[in-house]
């Protein structure tokens, strides 16, 4: 059975929709631990740009740690804002690393696409904040740079649902946010328990689970298309 012919894609209304393993993927050594800033990997890029603005960088780092640990669902403009860093400049970097890091599984953005035209209402449901969500929508093509997508009704992140999605208020947190029945509720995603246990534990019956065990042959490198 594929994921088109599953049947709760035409009996469902409503999909919430992972992001990572799902729609995109990380490339091998993209996010390894010595590339890594306080276990993100954009962190190193506002330091950089505070460095460039005279910062040391033990200093920059420190500071950076800091107000992630005091902002608990951060999202980057608020170290942006912080550290009083160029917007611009920060989200033209920040999309580069994407399109120079990232995979994209283009049978899923197809689906997404397919869904959206076919009149159902579509959610981002993401492990990461709302804007590091429009950055991979943006490289897998389902988001402007104006940080709008026409596919997608909301974008539900770790800032906006204050937490991840191994954690059941958080997925409370998104059906609230649903005018639909949990019957009428779909979950696309690759992780088993994150996308598919939790989620019914909170009364949604469908998951379309993705195994993705190894980097698909469906998937599609940025820098390598025909």
């Amino acid at each position: 059975m594929t994921m088109k012919t599953n049947p709760a894609i035409k009996e469902c209304q409503h999909f919430l929709v992972d992001i990572d393993g799902t729609i995109t993927d990380y490339r091998e050594g993209a996010t390894a631990t010595d590339k890594l800033l306080h276990g993100n990997f954009l962190f190193p890029i506002i330091r950089d740009m505070m460095m460039e603005k005279g910062w040391k960088k033990d200093v920059a780092e420190q500071e950076i740690r800091k107000l992630a640990d005091k902002v608990v669902f951060w999202d980057y403009p608020d170290f942006i804002a912080e550290f009083e860093l160029s917007a611009k400049e920060a989200f033209h970097r920040m999309r580069q690393w994407h399109r120079d890091n990232l995979i994209i599984y283009h049978e899923t953005v197809k689906l997404v696409k397919s869904l959206a035209n076919e009149g159902k209402k579509l959610f981002i449901m993401s492990n990461n904040p709302y804007t590091g969500c429009m950055f991979k929508l943006q490289v897998a093509g389902l988001a402007d740079n104006d940080f709008s997508s026409p596919y997608f009704c909301r974008i539900f992140g770790t800032n906006i649902l204050r937490g991840c999605k191994g954690v059941p208020d958080v997925w409370q947190r998104a059906i609230a946010q649903i005018p639909a029945e949990l019957s009428d509720i779909c979950v696309i995603g690759d992780n088993p328990y994150e996308d598919g246990d939790i989620p019914r534990q909170c009364g949604i019956n469908h998951s379309i689970i993705i195994p993705r065990k190894t980097i698909a042959p469906g998937a599609l490198v940025l820098g390598t298309e025909q």
